[in-house]
């Protein structure tokens, strides 16, 4: 049974109890104090239903998704990624050759002459393949120390999927993505009355390759010290934890100047500043409320914020101070829960994350994503599938190994701007 069920099944059992109450001519106290404490908590368990279902709901969004209709093809290439080592395509590139074995039927599959697939980083192949890495490894007799997991760099973790961009891979060249931006029109008709042709329109947009390189630098001491095992596991979730801060920044905040890509923020309009005053627990409720358009979004569930950390820590001190008359006995008072609290219940998510922009002016910017319409791309950020091997023999007289890695990114594209807005919060004074 589901919490949502139990709730139900509770809420049941006091809808019964108070029309029994109800028909009493002349309730004791004792009763009175019942039916108040009834009221109260049939009250209280609307909010816990709605989070509930908002909790069983991503859940089986979640399993269906780990779980989906995986193919033949499919759990074969998960599988080989499992395989596949960071590691060897390293030392493959050490000796100025292609890998083999599994890496190099990655390769293949993936469709990649050389470099390592991006595809290598999916979590499919870190939770089949790679949890036995992160044990203890055992020390040789001789040596009398056990070594323990490397301790990885820690990274504020990705927000850009969340906001429903996706990442379609490019073979080759710039990449297109077309929106119809005129419908083709439909009308009423009498009797041998023709219909009017109207041509759709078309807008596309294009993104060209831009290169996000990170760099690594080994002794042959420290891998002969830490193990083979600890290396690979280290490699990859630190070469991943590096990689991926560094796309969800831009993704989130490039300019689109120079080197950067042109992110969410750039994409879209930055709004008129808040009205004087810090952002009290109405102007966040208004922030959710105006993001419903009835089209991307029809209710409060379907809309989302991620804000910046000044702006949640500041929702998460903001208290309703006052009683909401409902007609029934004593109000609601809603004095001692935060916004932060009332918005898990409420909305479609309120987050925050590191790498939003910082405030300016008092002000912090936030996006707002429309989630009401599932199964259709709102945004991309297209990758061209590898991450590449460079500079490899730099310090080589001193047993040095650098190795730089490079993917290849194209701006964010909107392919749907109605799904989004941007938004602002007044944080300080």
């Amino acid at each position: 049974m589901t919490q949502s069920q139990r709730i139900e099944i509770r809420r049941s059992e006091i809808r019964q109890r108070l029309a029994e109450l109800a028909g009493t001519e002349d309730p004791s106290e004792e009763q009175l104090a019942e039916i108040g404490q009834l009221e109260t908590e049939y009250r209280q368990s609307e909010t816990r239903l709605r989070a509930a279902l908002l909790a069983e709901e991503e859940a089986e969004a979640e399993a269906a998704a780990k779980a989906g209709d995986v193919d033949a093809e499919t759990r074969e290439r998960i599988e080989l990624r499992s395989r596949a080592s960071v590691g060897r395509y390293l030392r493959a590139a050490l000796r100025g050759r292609l890998p083999d074995g599994a890496e190099h039927e990655l390769m293949e599959a993936a469709g990649i002459d050389d470099g390592i697939p991006l595809e290598l980083w999916d979590t499919a192949a870190l939770e089949t393949g790679q949890a036995e890495a992160r044990e203890v490894t055992g020390a040789p007799g001789t040596v009398g120390v056990n070594l323990d997991t490397i301790r990885p760099a820690i990274f504020a973790p990705s927000i850009v999927p969340r906001l429903g961009v996706e990442m379609p891979r490019v073979e080759s060249g710039t990449y297109a993505s077309a929106t119809i931006k005129t419908s083709l029109t439909a009308a009423a008709k009498g009797k041998s009355e023709a219909a009017e042709a109207t041509a759709a329109a078309f807008a596309v947009t294009t993104a060209t390759p831009k290169r996000v390189s990170a760099r690594l630098s080994l002794t042959l001491e420290d891998i002969a010290a830490v193990g083979a095992a600890n290396f690979e596991a280290a490699l990859r979730e630190n070469l991943s934890l590096a990689l991926s801060d560094k796309l969800d920044d831009q993704a989130l905040n490039g300019d689109g100047s120079d080197n950067d890509l042109t992110g969410l923020f750039q994409r879209l309009t930055d709004p008129n500043a808040p009205a004087a005053g810090v952002a009290g627990f109405d102007a966040f409720v208004s922030a959710f409320a105006d993001g419903i358009d009835g089209l991307w979004a029809s209710r409060m569930n379907e809309v989302a914020i991620v804000c910046g950390p000044e702006t949640y820590r500041l929702s998460a001190k903001t208290f309703r101070d006052r009683v909401i008359d409902t007609g029934q006995r004593g109000g609601v008072s809603l004095g001692d829960t935060s916004f932060a609290d009332y918005a898990m219940g409420k909305f479609g998510g309120w987050w925050t994350n590191k790498r939003m922009p910082v405030k300016a002016n008092h002000i912090q910017q936030a996006i707002l994503h429309r989630r009401g319409r599932s199964g259709i791309r709102t945004a991309v950020c297209p990758h061209w599938g590898r991450i590449g091997i460079d500079d490899i023999y730099s310090g080589s007289a001193k047993a040095e190994r650098h190795f730089t890695f490079h993917v290849l990114l194209g701006d964010v594209i909107l392919v749907q701007p109605d799904a989004y807005k941007q938004v602002s919060f007044r944080v300080s004074t």
